[in-house]
């Protein structure tokens, strides 16, 4: 499968305008390193019902116009993938896995996500800050999971959430505090800090720096 470069290669004939996989529903691109469009061209109606995407190891994968697409899982984030996921304006849940080289996320990455609920960055070896732009206001579950170099977490993406139920930050050894705007959040039931030392020790009860951002929220499991 090395040499997969499209799903489809036919073209419209006669100018008959063609549905490509009217069906389809969910959609699973694993180890295709040469892949480089979903069809060699772009034309008729392309995956009209599709709402599940996973792309895995697909570097050179330029995406096409998805709109129905609301959840969606990249594994091997580079720069390419990454810059194209704002165009994916319906989506309601997004992981983002496994990049070795990126410290930051290309600017407005977010901003026109405004229906996304779940948000999960994992594994970005060298990420060391996020977009300073808010977080949709639909959002409901973070995650920040194994980011070892995140320093902090930029005060005006917490400017956005109204619905924000939980925060998981997992192994960001680097992250030295929270931000201020996290004790505005009302919404937020559960927040879970693990493996980050640091962060750990501020947000002891009463007596550390961040304690009082956080001590309003029903469930802390911190360890």
């Amino acid at each position: 499968m090395n040499n997969v470069q499209y799903l489809e290669n036919d073209e419209p004939r006669h100018g008959v305008e063609v549905r490509f996989f009217p069906s389809l529903e969910e959609l699973s691109l694993d180890g295709l390193p040469n892949l480089e469009r979903l069809l060699k061209v772009e034309s008729g109606e392309m995956f009209p019902h599709l709402s599940n995407l996973t792309i895995i190891n697909c570097p050179k994968l330029l995406l096409q116009l998805l709109p129905s697409v609301q959840y969606l899982f990249v594994d091997g984030c580079n720069k390419n993938l990454l810059g194209q996921i704002s165009s994916f304006d319906g989506l309601a849940t997004l992981h983002l896995t496994r990049n070795g080289d990126t410290t930051t996320l290309p600017e407005g990455m977010l901003r026109n996500l405004t229906c996304l609920q779940t948000l999960t960055i994992s594994d970005f070896l060298k990420l060391t800050e996020l977009p300073n732009e808010p977080f949709s206001q639909a959002l409901e579950h973070l995650c920040i999971n194994r980011c070892g170099e995140l320093e902090s977490l930029p005060e005006q993406i917490w400017e956005g959430p109204r619905s924000l139920r939980t925060i998981d930050i997992v192994e960001c050894e680097a992250l030295r505090s929270l931000p201020e705007g996290i004790r505005h959040l009302t919404s937020v039931e559960v927040l879970t800090i693990c493996g980050c030392s640091v962060l750990k020790k501020r947000c002891e009860e009463e007596i550390r720096e961040d304690w009082e951002k956080i001590a309003r929220i029903p469930k802390l499991l911190i360890w």
